[in-house]
């Protein structure tokens, strides 16, 4: 299981930022604004996906259940060049939503506000992700 961790600022905006962790189980990703988390969303399970989960605070990070999930599967990320954030803001360079891609795929969107975003691999709306 590979590991990673990174960090992407808004350079039109740098009180904004997302963090990529993958911990070799499951992988997130958190917009924060001014160091504070103010939405995040599950992007891949590393791990099979449980079929159920008692969302315990011992397995935390959660993994997405299999309810939860389209048939696809990511591979985790191995290298800073696979990501890309596309940061959508409004002429006043207000963030307005920043979108998530792996190896040019688009994976998930995040919101100021919204807990958890958006994933374009999910087919159910959950604790984790929302449909996009």
């Amino acid at each position: 299981m590979s590991e990673f961790f990174d960090q992407f600022f808004f350079d039109k905006a740098p009180i904004y930022s997302i963090i990529i962790e993958d911990d070799g189980r499951v992988a997130y990703a958190y917009l924060l604004k001014n160091g504070d988390i103010v939405s995040d969303v599950w992007l891949y399970n590393q791990l099979e996906a449980p079929i159920n989960s008692e969302w315990k605070k011992s397995d935390m990070p959660f993994l997405n259940p299999q309810k939860f999930l389209q048939d696809v599967s990511i591979l985790p990320i191995l290298d800073l060049n696979e990501v890309n954030i596309k940061w959508i803001n409004s002429e006043f360079n207000k963030l307005l939503f920043a979108d998530i891609y792996i190896r040019e795929k688009f994976i998930a969107r995040l919101k100021e506000g919204l807990k958890p975003g958006w994933s374009a691999i999910v087919k159910l709306d959950g604790p984790l992700a929302k449909i996009m």
